[in-house]
């Protein structure tokens, strides 16, 4: 674990993020319902494995796909279990801006520890003047929840961050910092050192974590920490310790379960994953495919062999 961790949840934007925070898989019934009582096991599972928080209902946890009933009762179960344990981000964007008011002040109502959002995917942002207007609107509902933005390529919302970041400066009053999801290490220097470095720029990439960790990152939020998460805290001590071919031979393990997403489908086979650990959070929602069992069993023997 980084020397920065401590032994308890951390607190958002009053202390600086630190260490891994898993983004985890929405278990779903074999008939595709919402199954709650399996994030008690994937939430043992993270305090097991010293990962720090959950970042929920996002990329990883198929948010989109679900109703903001299903949302609602996801993050209340992800802070009911993570209590005193875990970290808990609660992603509330959606294509309405009242359905993320909804979720946001759900958020704050059930006690999560902050909000994020990524930014509405069709009807965009098209300045970071619209940006703030819209994150303004969402964080209206939640004022006493720091606030961390979504920056993903998978939003279709491309606006330099760090400007972003000295323009919000002052004028969004919950900013904490950034859930960095993209594999440009110049710009996320940039937002490093933004405003004289005082956000949090959790780093969202995990095959490029090694990198990250060079440049500066104190926290990373991901979705391979969900079963994963002993193997990127030692590469995290190898970087720090300067052990460089330590830190490279186990990213040359994270790059193999990489091309096993890739393979695969990235949700479905993360989803699979979870069984090496005899978690079964089912199959990701359509359009995303449904892994048949011998794929399934294939990724989890692969799995198996490159963890050891």
């Amino acid at each position: 674990m980084p020397r920065t961790a401590r032994a308890t949840a951390p607190t958002a934007g009053t202390k600086r993020l630190t260490g891994l925070i898993a983004a985890p898989y929405t278990p779903f019934d074999r008939h595709g319902d919402v199954n709650l009582p399996v994030i008690r096991e994937q939430a043992d599972l993270l305090v097991k494995s010293r990962v720090r928080g959950a970042y929920v209902c996002g990329t990883t946890g198929e948010g989109v796909s679900c109703t903001v009933a299903e949302r609602k009762a996801v993050m209340e179960e992800w802070v009911r279990r993570g209590r005193g344990r875990l970290l808990i981000i609660a992603h509330v964007g959606a294509l309405s801006v009242r359905d993320s008011q909804d979720l946001a002040a759900h958020a704050q109502h059930v006690g999560a520890d902050a909000i994020s959002i990524i930014p509405p995917n069709y009807f965009k942002p098209a300045s970071i003047e619209a940006l703030i207007a819209h994150v303004n609107a969402v964080v209206s509902a939640a004022p006493r929840l720091p606030f961390y933005y979504y920056h993903t390529t998978m939003s279709g919302v491309d606006l330099p961050m760090a400007k972003f970041l000295e323009a919000a400066d002052g004028r969004v009053p919950t900013l904490a910092g950034i859930k960095f999801n993209s594999p440009d290490l110049y710009e996320y220097q940039n937002c490093l050192h933004a405003c004289g470095g005082k956000y949090d720029i959790a780093w969202g990439v995990d095959e490029f974590l090694a990198g990250a960790i060079a440049l500066g990152a104190k926290s990373a939020v991901g979705s391979t920490y969900n079963y994963a998460a002993p193997l990127y805290y030692r590469i995290w001590k190898d970087v720090e310790a300067g052990r460089l071919a330590e830190a490279q031979a186990g990213m040359a393990k994270v790059c193999r379960i990489v091309d096993i997403l890739g393979q695969y489908g990235g949700i479905a086979a993360g989803k699979a994953m979870m069984a090496l650990h005899g978690i079964d959070v089912g199959d990701p929602r359509p359009p995303l495919r449904a892994l048949p069992v011998g794929e399934k069993a294939d990724i989890v023997r692969r799995l198996r062999d490159i963890l050891g």
